[in-house]
């Protein structure tokens, strides 16, 4: 597997030329901040990453993910005893029906600042199957034309946690929190085309609960939000995580859209979600 040389305290192999890495030889929960300002370098580069052999439990996996930042917060689902801030979903053998996060999508979007880094920890995972896919948005932004970048710039887009709740709520085993006009009604504004607060990197900034277009009908808004989407997943732009024991995947929220997969009926799947504090996204413009 191809090794990046720009990191020398850990080892750092690329998934694909689009994005993605993993990461072997370091232990996130007691690593100098050197190293540790190094993996944050790396998902500025790589989007996702999945870091192997990490012996965590819920208060390890709260420790790492503290060490980015300030908690986001999760306004749908209940979280563990002890730890307000962290999620266990649970999918049993005889579970049917679909997993969470069965569709491409951007965590929390509907928020005005979504979560800035993702954490999935796999506690118990299936020995084959249940992977996680991603997709650049970075890469999406790339692949357009100057003109119909030219366009999106002027667009504002318009998304909503309507039908979030439902979504959620029909998954037995997972706790959602009692607020649900709060998180139906919940109606947020992003740019269309945004910067990362860090690099300067441009990306679409697309999601599946975009509604419309700032005074643009859902109708009128329906094309373009579809071809945006189509384009944010072509595989050219794909990552796919393949999940081992102890790995902890980790991603740049706003800089890409993910899918669970869901073919590993028959086996468990244990995992610990927390996410971390991000910023308003910020409205790319020339000039």
């Amino acid at each position: 597997m191809l090794r990046d040389d720009a990191f020398t305290r850990f080892e750092v192999s690329p998934f694909t030329g689009a994005l993605g890495a993993e990461i072997r030889g370091i232990d996130l929960a007691s690593a100098s901040e050197d190293a540790f300002q190094d993996v944050r370098r790396a998902l500025y580069k790589y989007h996702a990453l999945a870091v192997r052999d990490q012996e965590l439990d819920a208060a390890g996996v709260h420790k790492v993910a503290r060490r980015f930042g300030p908690f986001s917060g999760n306004p749908v689902h209940t979280p563990i005893d002890g730890f307000n801030d962290i999620v266990r979903f649970v999918r049993e053998p005889d579970d049917t029906g679909k997993v969470i996060g069965e569709d491409w999508h951007m965590d929390l979007a509907w928020l005005p600042k979504p979560p800035g880094i993702t954490i999935l920890y796999g506690e118990e995972v299936p020995p084959v199957g249940g992977d996680t896919c991603f997709s650049s948005l970075e890469k999406a932004y790339d692949s357009l034309s100057p003109r119909l970048v030219e366009i999106l710039q002027g667009l504002t887009g318009v998304h909503s946690g309507r039908g979030v709740f439902a979504i959620n709520a029909a998954h037995s085993r997972l706790g959602v929190k009692a607020d649900v006009e709060a998180i139906e009604n919940a109606v947020v504004e992003h740019p269309v085309i945004c910067r990362h607060p860090e690099t300067g990197r441009r990306y679409v900034f697309v999601s599946s609960v975009m509604t419309n277009f700032k005074g643009m009908t859902e109708e009128e808004s329906k094309p373009m939000i579809d071809f945006l989407m189509a384009r944010a997943v072509r595989p050219e732009f794909n990552c796919r995580l393949r999940w081992e024991p102890k790995t902890l995947g980790m991603w740049n929220n706003p800089h890409v859209l993910h899918t669970a997969i869901n073919d590993y009926p028959g086996y468990r799947r244990v995992m610990y979600r927390t996410t971390v504090e991000g910023t308003v996204p910020l409205a790319a413009r020339d000039g």
